[in-house]
């Protein structure tokens, strides 16, 4: 059976539901993340890349997590941690800070560059240059131990990770490929090596998703773990890009309208619909249940934006190791006020910044 969301037009049916802006701060902010009440984005508006959060449940609050004089970026977020690539020794390293604990650990610490995070519960995985070639490399939370994934001397670049099965990009076979590591077993296997390029993975329970190329344009195709099966999400001669994945729901920067706009695509139900066309320039999805957010240049540089999917009734969970039930443990819920004040003020070491509107 082959699932086909779209060959040659749009989805003629436009999510129901309120989109709202969340930055509208001086410079960029780019790569948003989403997990539950919270948003994590990387931002320009003090001249370098600094990482910032935004409290959903706290009304209009804006917080700087990360903002040293140097440049942190890629963030990405499981649970109540936040993990990022920080440039603040003069090379890329891998650092964490956990909202609940109010902790921020320096993760990896050798002196090539590693970029690229992803985290799934205790584990979290990145590119690492050290043996100066591009491998993937695991750090394991709970037992303080770092693992190196791959071995190959080809690149291995854009990991991510769900629970137990970490996939990446790799260019061992002469062109990009997604391939796959089981923790509990050890065993990498191929997911897809087709001629053509595949890239940007992304994963959750049995599914994962890229960018695939075998058409000419880039296309969104989706593999089941427990079938063993390929099928094309969405193929149109324009492109789709950077696919996101969260309770069975694909979203992706669709390039069939104007400019490019964010699509979704329900693997229940196989039906496909549009997110957002409110923009010419949407870009880079994430999504959490019934929120995506994505980067938007509607106003002259790129903003944050949100968008809350009020006719699904799906709730905000996802299901992880150690969380059956699908609930997600609260991120460091704190009240709005003094204790996110403290928050700040510890994660910047007493330094403050006026926020800039």
């Amino acid at each position: 059976m082959v699932m086909c969301a779209s060959a040659g037009s749009a989805a003629d049916e436009t999510l129901k539901g309120n989109e709202q802006e969340i930055t509208s701060a001086f410079g960029s902010q780019v790569s948003p993340v989403i997990s539950e009440n919270y948003i994590i984005w990387q931002d320009e508006r003090d001249g370098n890349w600094d990482i910032y959060m935004y409290d959903l449940s706290a009304g209009r609050t804006e917080v700087a997590l990360f903002s040293d004089s140097k440049d942190e970026t890629e963030p990405v977020i499981s649970g109540s941690r936040v993990v990022i690539s920080d440039n603040r020794r003069g090379n890329s390293d891998i650092y964490m800070y956990d909202l609940g604990s109010k902790t921020e650990t320096q993760i990896s610490s050798d002196r090539a560059t590693q970029t690229e995070p992803a985290i799934s519960g205790d584990k979290i995985v990145w590119t690492d240059r050290r043996n100066q070639n591009t491998d993937i490399y695991m750090y394991d939370i709970a037992t303080k131990k770092e693992t190196q994934i791959t071995t190959d001397k080809a690149e291995q670049t854009e990991p991510a990770i769900w629970e137990n099965t970490i996939v990446w990009k790799d260019n061992r076979n002469g062109n990009d490929d997604i391939y796959m590591y089981d923790i509990n077993t050890g065993k990498e296997s191929p997911v897809v090596t087709d001629p053509a390029e595949q890239s940007n993975p992304a994963i959750e329970g049995n599914y994962i998703v890229w960018e695939d190329r075998r058409d000419g344009n880039l296309d969104i195709y989706m593999y089941d773990i427990s079938e063993g099966e390929e099928k094309p999400v969405v193929t149109n001669t324009s492109p789709q890009k950077t696919p996101a994945i969260s309770d069975g729901r694909i979203v992706w920067a669709d390039g069939r309208i104007k400019g490019t706009n964010i699509f979704i695509y329900d693997i229940a139900t196989g039906k496909e619909k549009i997110v957002s066309t409110a923009s010419e320039y949407e870009s880079n999805p994430a999504i959490d249940g019934n929120r995506i957010v994505w980067q938007d240049k509607r106003k002259g540089s790129m903003d944050i934006f949100m968008f809350t999917d009020e006719s699904s009734g799906r709730e905000t969970a996802s299901k992880e190791e150690g969380n059956p039930e699908g609930k997600k443990s609260p991120l460091g819920i704190y009240p709005a006020g003094a204790a996110i004040v403290a928050a700040y003020l510890l994660v910047t070491g007493g330094k403050t910044k006026k926020l800039k509107k």
